[in-house]
């Protein structure tokens, strides 16, 4: 975990790319008492609550949402987000990027003008087990698994097929290393132009030591843990996300594409040792 000097606000955004353990970490950080960063730019979740606070447009969909007013949509954000005095939100890149085009707003308005929130920075190590990992969960729409239960299909994909058969794809699983290797540089790029305190949690730390990982996350917000931190998150891979990983970089090595990578993506995609 690496952090800039701590912020002195307690609120925080946590900024992330799919299938880097967002959803492990802010279950975490709730368990913990450190509000509830919940996934409040999603299109479905713009869908469902504009439903509930009766903001939703006719036409709105779970895949295009619509809300008669993104500024009330925005500020109703600001006071649901806010728990045990703590305002939290997740966000992904993509989801970033659509509430801007879409709402005309910049999403993280709901902090304030004069109050800019700390930003938890969640990364993965391993890019190309972050793409198998987003392949298989974009075509099983299962993205997360509590322990004891029986996985449940997204509602975010409601009307659209899925398939429990996972087809390997080269060309798909690059493109997945690749977005999410430059929504990383467009996060690095936001906490820098904007002077924002940040941490960086990387998804191995929190599986090697989530305690430790966690509490040095709150520690860096100023946030006292009330309990434990600790996830009822099941993990979710299996031999088929190995096997698809080891495939993809034998075909990397077999197009010779290390050759022309710096040190540091090689090691990003597990490829040290590559013949040359």
């Amino acid at each position: 975990m690496h952090s800039s000097p701590r912020s002195s606000s307690r609120d925080y955004v946590v900024l992330a790319t799919p299938r880097s353990g967002s959803t492990y970490l802010c279950d975490a950080l709730a368990g913990a008492g450190a509000g509830d960063p919940q996934e409040w730019f999603s299109r479905a979740l713009i869908h469902h609550h504009a439903g509930e606070w009766g903001m939703r447009g006719p036409c709105s969909t779970v895949q295009a949402p619509d809300v008669h007013s993104p500024a009330e949509y925005l500020d109703a954000v600001a006071v649901g987000a806010r728990v045990d005095g703590i305002l939290s939100v997740k966000v992904h890149w993509h989801q970033y990027q659509w509430v801007q085009q879409r709402f005309g707003a910049d999403p993280l308005q709901i902090f304030g003008d004069a109050t800019r929130p700390a930003a938890v920075r969640i990364y993965r190590k391993d890019l190309v087990g972050q793409a198998v990992s987003s392949l298989i969960a974009d075509t099983t729409h299962v993205f997360f698994q509590r322990k004891g239960e029986e996985p449940s299909v997204s509602f975010e994909y409601e009307g659209t097929d899925r398939s429990e058969t996972v087809v390997y794809d080269f060309y798909e699983i690059l493109r997945r290393v690749i977005r999410f290797a430059e929504d990383e540089e467009h996060w690095s790029r936001f906490v820098a132009d904007r002077g924002l305190r940040s941490v960086g949690v990387a998804y191995e730390s929190l599986v090697e030591d989530l305690t430790g990982t966690v509490r040095g996350v709150l520690d860096h917000l100023g946030i006292a843990a009330r309990s434990e931190p600790a996830s009822s998150l099941a993990k979710q891979a299996t031999e088929r996300n190995q096997e698809f990983s080891e495939r993809f970089r034998a075909e990397l090595r077999a197009y010779r594409v290390p050759d022309s990578l710096s040190e540091g993506m090689v090691r990003r995609l597990g490829l040290e040792g590559a013949a040359a």
